[in-house]
């Protein structure tokens, strides 16, 4: 993966990622599941590095992304992926 200096993966189960960042202090935790049509990233991260690229050496099932909030540490990555699912409040 291009961005693995500054992503740690780690495999959780056989369909669960933890994709951590950290190199920042607030060592940011994103999660990548995959299913059987399609994969589900929780929160992008920080976006210093490419999340994308993570995810897509992860798997090659399309990407949706459910943010949990839209705090700048979760949503930093939100512009590599098409469909992002957030809180109506949250818009």
């Amino acid at each position: 993966m291009a961005d693995d200096q500054w992503f740690t993966v780690t495999k959780l189960d056989e369909c669960t990622y933890a994709i951590s960042e950290y190199g920042h202090w607030e060592n940011v935790h994103s999660y990548l599941l995959i299913g059987v049509k399609e994969a589900v990233l929780i929160d992008t991260g920080l976006g210093i590095g490419s999340m994308k690229t993570v995810t897509d050496g992860l798997t090659d099932l399309p990407v949706s992304v459910i943010t949990t909030h839209v705090h700048w540490d979760h949503i930093g990555s939100h512009g590599e992926y098409q469909r992002i699912y957030v809180h109506e409040a949250e818009k």
